[in-house]
């Protein structure tokens, strides 16, 4: 759905930026036809690849079907609970000093 939306969306700016590319500003066509695809495929990029209701639905299913393994979407919780292992202090001799 969410690929189906940012075609459209896509398709709708781009015919948008085609239409003023080429009656306003005069530009030519095929410098027209090329920043417009490019900004359609911009839009279609970010429109279809966002999270939707969907992505929760699988993290819910995903939870009730190995509640012992973390949920797809807590990946930035587990980077910060990632165990802290300290350094070594103290003055630290380099070799040869």
């Amino acid at each position: 759905m969410q690929l189906f939306r940012g075609l459209v969306i896509g398709a709708i700016l781009g015919g948008i930026l085609y239409a003023f590319l080429t009656y306003w500003l005069h530009a030519i066509d095929w410098l027209a036809a090329i920043s417009s695809v490019s900004l359609a495929l911009a839009v279609l990029a970010v429109v279809g690849t966002r999270r939707d209701y969907k992505g929760d639905a699988f993290d819910a299913a995903w939870r009730a079907a190995s509640p012992d393994l973390p949920p797809v979407s807590d990946r930035a919780a587990l980077e910060q609970a990632q165990v802290h292992i300290p350094g070594p202090t103290g003055p630290h001799k380099r070799a040869g000093s």
